[in-house]
C-alpha cells in the first residue's frame, strides 16, 4: 500500500510539474500574440519539458525519490530554468534577459508554489485532531488503560470507559444509583 501511495504522490507531483510548464508556455505565448496551436505550444514548451525531465531523472538518481517535497523541488525548478534556457539557446529560440527573468520567477511560483502549499496543508493536517470526537489522542467513551496510573503502584490492571463523565441526558440508559431518589428535592418522604 505504501508503494502504491508513493506513486500515486510521484505520478501527481509529476502531473503538476507538467501543467506549471504547459500554463507557463501558453500564457507567454498569448502575451505575445502568437497563436495557441498545437505546433506552436509544442515548439515552445519541448525545452522546459526536456529540463523538467532532467531535473527529475537528477533527483530520482541521487536521492531515490520523487521530488515532492520544496527542497527537493529546487533541484526539478533549477533545471526547468537553466535545462530549458540552454535548450532555446541551442535550438535558436530567443532567450533574452527580461524573458529569462520573467520564466525563472514563473516557473519558482508554479514548481515551487504547489509544493510549498502541499507542505502547509500536509502540516495542518498532522496537527490536527484524528476525528471531531477524540480527546488526547483516544476516542471518547473508548476504554483507556491505567487512567491513574495503578499499574505503576503494582495495583491490578483496570480500564475505564473514556473519560468516566456521563452527561445528565445519558444517564438514564445506564440506570440510577440506588439513593437518587433521596438526593432528588421532589422526593416523597
Amino acid at each position: 500500500m505504501p508503494e502504491r501511495d508513493t506513486a500515486r504522490s510521484a505520478a501527481a507531483a509529476l502531473a503538476l510539474d507538467v501543467l506549471v510548464v504547459a500554463v507557463f508556455v501558453v500564457v507567454g505565448r498569448r502575451s505575445h500574440a502568437e497563436g495557441v496551436t498545437l505546433a506552436g505550444w509544442l515548439e515552445t514548451a519541448w525545452p522546459f519539458l526536456a529540463g523538467l525531465v532532467l531535473g527529475w531523472v537528477g533527483v530520482v538518481a541521487g536521492l531515490g525519490r520523487a521530488p515532492v517535497t520544496l527542497a527537493t523541488g529546487l533541484p526539478v525548478w533549477v533545471a526547468t530554468v537553466f535545462g530549458g534556457m540552454a535548450l532555446r539557446d541551442m535550438s535558436g529560440q530567443g532567450t533574452a534577459l527580461p524573458f529569462v527573468v520573467v520564466a525563472t520567477l514563473s516557473l519558482a511560483l508554479g514548481l515551487l508554489g504547489w509544493r510549498a502549499a502541499a507542505t502547509l496543508l500536509g502540516r495542518r493536517r498532522a496537527a490536527a485532531p484524528s476525528s471531531p470526537t477524540s480527546h488526547r489522542g483516544v476516542a471518547v467513551g473508548e476504554p483507556t488503560p491505567d487512567p491513574l496510573g495503578q499499574r505503576e503502584l503494582g495495583e491490578q490492571d483496570i480500564t475505564t470507559p473514556g473519560r468516566g463523565v456521563v452527561p445528565p441526558q445519558e444517564r438514564a440508559r445506564y440506570g440510577r444509583r440506588p439513593d437518587a431518589e433521596a438526593d432528588r428535592p421532589d422526593a416523597d418522604d
